[in-house]
């Protein structure tokens, strides 16, 4: 129990009563005694108070105030509200023989009076009241702060993972019979679905002041043919037997389509779905599908284009004119004298005078684990056996980001922060016409006419930064850990070998074996694998 004080009004004068506090409970304040007796008129010695209160034991003391002659004290109480608005605190102080109690009326219309509204607890008022812990705080009224709420989210029902490695064997080949690895769906299948948001409740302080709780964002699925949407539009369901796949954050649904050979039987392919290929890509001919294309033989001399990957078990023949182009990555058992651009990695056992382009990495370990003439480029690494030749073929060999791209982003960060800037500044011009307007100010046809020139300027420039954004986003993303970028070499990079490592070159001029290329300043260094 708090310690606390009492008037005691009699013939002789005023005095105050000093209870110390019981247990563990708080001293009396100093200051709140003191703005008491103020508050009632009473007039006190400071050093008497403050002497009583330091020298106050286990046993409660009666301090003389004055000899001024006073009606008896009510019960009183001051209510107090935090500096966040979302509490009020009542403290309650006892009368003095004769002094009239408290009552629950009297606070209310204190409460009423501090404009305090909302969320008042009544019975705590009441049992305040009733057992008179003076001095003591007691929660009277309480607000609420706004609830963060949910925005909708997406679960998916099948494996998004693309870019799934092919496994070496012990023999350091391998196996790619087992690369045709589709996410396998059937009619009916629930693919994805989505979790709806949840508005969060909105906030009130004690004074009825409302904080509205965060506006939660909802979503949509985007998706290819094949998929149905259920009514209440959360759910994503395979229409036919086939393979599920996400490519860009778009779900794509098909089946497969499967030739023995691409050649003069079939001509050019061109589908929706996955091509599956039993044996050859003939010279001349052209796949092209926003799915997945698996060929079991040789591709000779041909253009391939997938959304998804190309496997080839065999190798291609590019014969300087075959291409290879893949949203997601490219397996082969080699590549030679071809075009290949993948936005994932690609992988195979030898690349032969090839202009390769990799969004991620290019693998050459296995088997011989060669890469040799051409060019090959990888945004993050190159991981190869043998580079170059003891003949000293002309290859090139590049990793990490190209310095325009390092250009590009800090230019459009300048221009979104400029644009940033200005978009309030037309917002606010925007208003402030509105208001006039609203308010029955005339505006002449030449202020009318720039203030929708305005809106047209606005509207124009907050897509500018939205463009602009999805674009810094997009190209942070590919410079991102260009610190890490690196050439692994598990073998012998040969001299004349062309190295680039985010912008920093060099030409192989002694032998490199077992080590890994870096960039160490504006330079090109080497280190233990």
């Amino acid at each position: 129990m708090n310690g606390y004080f009492q008037l005691s009004v009699n013939k002789e004068g005023v005095s105050v009563i000093l209870f110390p506090p019981i247990g563990e409970g708080e001293k009396i304040r100093v200051n709140e005694l003191k703005e008491y007796l103020d508050r009632v008129g009473v007039p006190y010695d400071n050093k008497a108070i403050n002497s009583a209160l330091h020298d106050l034991g286990e046993e409660e003391v009666a301090v003389f105030l004055s000899s001024m002659q006073i009606p008896p004290v009510d019960e009183k109480c001051t209510i107090d509200v935090t500096h966040d608005r979302l509490t009020a605190v009542m403290r309650l102080f006892p009368p003095s023989v004769g002094g009239a109690p408290l009552t629950r009326a009297h606070v209310m219309e204190i409460l009423q009076r501090e404009k305090i509204t909302t969320g008042i607890d009544d019975a705590a008022i009441r049992a305040a009241l009733e057992e008179k812990e003076y001095c003591t705080d007691i929660i009277v009224a309480r607000g609420s702060t706004p609830t963060a709420g949910r925005d909708a989210s997406v679960v998916f029902h099948f494996d998004t993972n693309n870019s799934t490695r092919p496994e070496l064997n012990e023999d350091g080949s391998v196996d790619f019979f087992k690369l045709n690895r589709l996410h396998h769906c059937t009619k009916g299948q629930v693919l994805a679905e989505i979790i709806p948001e949840q508005k969060g409740d909105d906030g009130v302080d004690v004074f009825g002041n409302v904080t509205p709780a965060r506006e939660v964002k909802s979503t949509k699925i985007p998706h290819g043919r094949n998929i149905e949407v259920s009514e209440d539009g959360l759910k994503y369901i395979s229409m036919v037997d086939g393979h599920a796949a996400l490519v860009d954050g778009t779900v794509f649904v098909s089946d497969v389509y499967a030739v023995e050979n691409v050649g003069t039987s079939t001509g050019n392919i061109q589908y929706h779905g996955d091509v599956d290929v039993k044996g050859n890509v003939c010279e001349n001919f052209c796949v092209k599908t926003d799915g997945n294309v698996f060929v079991n033989g040789v591709v000779e001399g041909a253009n391939i284009e997938a959304g998804g990957n190309i496997i080839i078990v065999r190798g291609m023949h590019g014969q300087n004119k075959g291409i290879l182009k893949a949203g997601g990555n490219i397996i082969a058992k080699f590549i030679s004298a071809a075009q290949v651009e993948a936005g994932g990695f690609v992988e195979a056992e030898q690349i032969l005078n090839a202009r390769v382009t990799a969004g991620t990495y290019v693998n050459a370990e296995a088997g011989k684990g060669l890469i040799t003439g051409g060019r090959v480029v990888a945004k993050k690494a190159v991981n190869v056996k043998n580079a170059g030749s003891a003949m000293g073929a002309t290859t090139t060999i590049e990793v990490g980001c190209d310095p325009e791209a390092k250009k590009r982003l800090a230019m459009l960060q300048k221009d979104v922060g400029e644009k940033s800037k200005m978009i309030p500044q037309m917002k606010k011009v925007i208003e402030e016409t509105a208001r006039k307007l609203k308010s029955g100010v005339t505006l002449t046809p030449d202020q009318i006419k720039k203030a929708r020139a305005l809106q047209v300027t606005l509207a124009e420039t907050q897509k500018q930064v939205q463009e602009s954004l999805k674009e810094i986003e997009a190209l942070d993303s590919l410079i991102k850990g260009e610190d890490n970028a690196h050439i692994d070499v598990r073998g012998t990079m040969y001299q004349g070998v062309n190295i680039s490592i985010s912008g920093a070159t060099m030409t192989i001029k002694n032998e490199y074996t077992y080590c890994r290329l870096i960039k160490k300043g504006a330079d090109v260094a080497s280190t233990n694998l």
